[in-house]
């Protein structure tokens, strides 16, 4: 996804049927052209360039809206919002530096208020693109890193997220969750399906489109993942409310048809769930991040005390505790409630 970690097939031209593309043989018998991710590489796209993906089998566009926690994207606010009049699912994604819990938490924030800057809706997919070299290298120990990555994303911004890494380097994404991975082989068939287990598996990163300039990365999806649950929220209600309650549940639709779980962004505030209740003057153990909610069931910030301690919560919207290790601290809390 970032151009200079490609695995580059250069200077490739993608006409259904036709072409040979360097190092790649593209034919008819393709995967699918599900959904395309585009950035500042491909520039100012319009309405027209995204009809005419759409109308050549492309459901999603996600396009990348930051990296670290000093770049933002300046084509994101326009590709936003003329995919969107085009019809497509619109989602975004971030390219990751960071290799520690603190790091990732300052650079998901970041991306959240680009991203909400440049319209990126409330339920949308905010994609962690992890695969820096640094990034690559620490193995199974990065999994905790983009773990804490996607969990900020949910609570700053009410996003969903996955990691976005290469197939040399599958274990570096979060244990148990699916992915989104990047494979080019030689001569890709729609009988291969790679990486079917995880969200999606992006196939080739010079595909083209009649109508359009430019050559794309492209994405065979495997679930509902990045078409999904972005209905009721494109057009803002102006309320605050994303989560509804009926007879003392909560839901995350107004149809009352799924419970909330999970920490979630409400009325200017955040908030933690499980199936469907209010967690109130309790601790949440979400990504191995520990935070607690007042009487009223807000996530708290600064400090205070439970049960003759201290607690610091911080100031910095990231509202988990910050002077305690997770293994200690769920030990001490277990301790604290017999």
């Amino acid at each position: 996804m970032n151009k200079t970690m490609k695995l580059v097939a250069v200077g490739a031209a993608f006409l259904f049927g036709t072409t040979l593309v360097s190092d790649h043989t593209v034919h008819a018998d393709t995967p699918r052209f599900d959904m395309v991710d585009v950035s500042n590489w491909n520039g100012y796209l319009s309405v027209g360039d995204f009809v005419n993906m759409r109308n050549q089998g492309v459901k999603a566009i996600t396009t990348k809206v930051s990296e670290g926690t000093w770049y933002q994207d300046p084509t994101a606010a326009n590709n936003i919002a003329n995919a969107q009049a085009a019809g497509l699912y619109v989602n975004g994604y971030y390219f990751a530096h960071a290799t520690d819990n603190a790091t990732a938490v300052q650079e998901a924030n970041y991306a959240v208020a680009t991203a909400q800057a440049d319209g990126l809706g409330v339920g949308a997919v905010l994609a962690v693109d992890a695969e820096s070299p640094n990034q690559m290298a620490m193995g199974t120990a990065m999994q905790a890193v983009n773990a804490t990555a996607e969990q900020q994303v949910g609570i700053a911004g009410g996003y969903r997220s996955t990691t976005y890494t290469m197939g040399s380097h599958v274990e570096t994404t979060p244990d148990g969750d699916k992915s989104w991975i990047a494979h080019y082989p030689y001569t890709p068939t729609a009988s291969q399906n790679y990486y079917s287990s995880e969200r999606g598996w992006q196939w080739f990163d010079h595909a083209t489109f009649d109508g359009v300039n430019g050559a794309f990365d492209i994405t065979q999806l495997y679930d509902n993942f990045f078409t999904a649950d972005q209905a009721v929220i494109k057009k803002d209600t102006g309320d605050g409310a994303t989560v509804w309650s009926k007879k003392g549940v909560w839901y995350t639709d107004k149809s009352f048809k799924h419970k909330a779980n999970g920490i979630k962004k409400h009325m200017g505030a955040y908030w933690s769930f499980a199936n469907g209740k209010l967690i109130k003057s309790n601790w949440t153990n979400s990504w191995g991040m520990y935070y607690w909610s007042d009487g009223d069931g807000k996530l708290v910030q600064g400090q205070g005390s439970w049960k003759g301690y201290k607690w610091d919560f911080g100031t910095d919207s990231t509202y988990y505790v910050k002077n305690a290790m997770p293994k200690s601290l769920n030990k001490l809390v277990e301790q604290l409630n017999k």
